[in-house]
């Protein structure tokens, strides 16, 4: 175990949902690549692959360079519940500062308690609440017992109660960049859009995940469509 003069390892700040959809998708390929870089996940987000590259080294599974270690393909390849049987040890260890203190027990803690183990890493603010979000639902699959009282901690509201600047009459028409909203550009995992509205004072915003390509965007329109349709009963003229 790192001393407490050395600086640990940031744990996992993406979803264990997207940890586990990227080790499915490498199983679902039936191969695992010789180096695990941001080409191997070219539809995600850029936050997406540093974040999944980093969780894959913290927890053992890749070294500095992004070499998978010998048991990462039998891990991946392997079946959802032979998974969770390797994974269990592997957690332990790599979040052995939960473990291996006595005066702290997981299966009894109170979030309080659970967010001063983490603290203790350095880590504040949004991170914090992400990290633990990430521990939670894995450990709870490997079987390892959280205590009920555990929950991941409400992320920090940024910049206190300030309200939101109005959207002036330039910002609700499409800009140069495709009708991007510039005031909401800071979220690296999706793309906003706003569409005016002819007589209405505010158009219609879009929020979609970054990295939809043709075949994405084709699927997008026909659903949004079907879905106007079934749900205000609208139809395009001549299409009765």
């Amino acid at each position: 175990m790192a001393s407490s003069k050395e600086k640990l390892a940031t744990p996992p700040v993406i979803s264990y949902g997207s940890f586990i959809a990227f080790l499915n998708k490498l199983r679902d390929a039936g191969t695992v690549p010789a180096r695990i870089d941001k080409t191997v996940m070219p539809k995600a987000s850029g936050s997406q692959q540093s974040g999944i590259i980093a969780a894959l080294r913290f927890l053992g599974f890749i070294d500095d360079t992004g070499k998978p270690k010998d048991h990462f393909k039998p891990f991946v390849l392997s079946a959802d519940d032979a998974r969770k049987s390797t994974l269990g040890p592997i957690l332990r260890e790599s979040y052995a500062f939960l473990f291996s203190d006595s005066e702290f027990d997981l299966s009894h803690a109170s979030t309080g308690q659970m967010t001063e183990k983490f603290r203790e890493l350095g880590i504040s603010g949004s991170t914090l609440t992400k990290t633990i979000a990430f521990f939670i639902p894995a450990a709870k699959e490997c079987g390892i017992e959280v205590s009920p009282h555990v929950k991941a901690p409400a992320a920090p509201k940024s910049n206190g109660s300030r309200k939101s600047p109005k959207t002036t009459e330039d910002e609700q028409r499409p800009s140069e960049t495709g009708g991007r909203v510039p005031q909401e550009e800071d979220d690296q995992d999706v793309e906003r859009f706003e569409i005016p509205l002819p007589g209405k004072q505010q158009g219609a915003k879009i929020i979609v995940p970054k990295g939809l390509d043709a075949d994405d965007w084709v699927m997008l329109q026909t659903m949004l469509a079907a879905y106007i349709k079934r749900w205000k009963g609208f139809t395009p003229e001549g299409k009765e």
